[in-house]
Parts: structure tokens; sequence; C-alpha cells
């Protein structure tokens, strides 16, 4: 339940920040990167809602496995308010705001592709190998951090790639639940 509820907070944030830019218009252009941030993680709360309904069946629960599942939830959560600036009567540039906290972004991002990966090997016994998109997303993001990369090309081209990887993902999902 405590899952749910932190998840659902970070679905209201991303909800209300949309409500806010539709009532206060950005000045200029929408910038897609952004645009498609905004979507990915409103996707990844949802997929993360749906894979945490299957841990229903562990049978013994432990608080510091409570406490590591938890962890993305709740970076989520934070990546949504990321997302969105303090006061968006201010009429701000989405591609300003996007390349001048991109990195933050991405930080938080890399925080959950790792505790992804930690969740994949130690609670659902993923060896590493299976890894392979996570770990190209973990390498890819902290390039960027450490390069400082605001080539709009390449922005755009890394939100694509993650928005198709997450679609995917949960399409494999559904696929999966229709042959069981």
């Amino acid at each position: 339940v405590l899952i749910s509820i932190i998840l659902g907070l970070g679905i209201t944030t991303i909800l209300t920040g949309v409500a806010e830019f539709i009532k206060h218009p950005p000045s200029g252009s929408f910038y897609p990167p952004y645009g498609i941030w905004i979507v990915l993680v409103f996707v990844l709360h949802i997929q993360e809602w749906w894979e945490s309904y299957s841990l229903k069946n562990i049978d013994t629960w432990k608080l510091p496995m409570f406490l590591f599942i938890i962890l993305y939830p709740i970076a989520l959560y934070i990546l949504a308010h990321l997302l969105f600036p303090g006061d968006l009567r201010k009429g701000i540039s989405t591609k300003s705001f996007y390349l001048d906290n991109y990195p933050r972004i991405f930080i938080c991002a890399i925080i959950m592709d790792v505790l992804g990966i930690v969740h994949n090997i130690f609670i659902t016994g993923l060896p590493v190998e299976d890894q392979a998109f996570q770990l190209v997303v973990l390498l890819t993001l902290s390039f960027m951090v450490i390069s400082k990369n605001k080539n709009p090309t390449v922005h755009y081209i890394i939100a694509i790639v993650l928005i198709v990887i997450a679609l995917v993902g949960l399409a494999l999902d559904r696929v999966s639940l229709l042959r069981a």
C-alpha cells in the first residue's frame, strides 16, 4: 500500500505539472526531449505500480528488503518533482529548463537504473548478462552527465530510445500475461 501511495504522489506531481503547463504555457515552443521525459517518467510510474503487484507473492518480508524495494518508488517520486520548475507562472523556456536541469534528472535516472539492476540480481535472480538494456542506459546517462553534453540531437535520441525501451518493456509484460 505504501508503494502505491508514493507512486500515486508521483503521478499526481506529473499530472499537476502538465495541468500547470496548460494553464500557464511556457515561453517559446515546447522542447520535445523534455516532453518525452515527462511521458517517460509517467510510464515508469505505471510500470512500477504494475510490477509492484507481483510483490504480493513474497511470503516473508524483512525490513531491509522492504526498505530497499521502496527506494525505487521514492526515486521515481523525486524524479517527477525534478521535471517541473517551482513556479510555472514565470513563463519558463522548457528547453533552457531541461538543459539546465538534465544532469539532476539523469543522476536520478542513474540511481533508479542501479536500483533496478540490484533488484533484478538479488530479488528476482536475473544474471547481469540478462540486463543489457539497463547497463546501456546506465553507461549512456553516466556519459551524458560526465560530458555535460547539451547537443539537442543527442538529447532527442536518448529521450526517444528510453521511452521506446519503457514502452517495449510494458508491451512484453502484457504479452507474457496473455500467454500465462
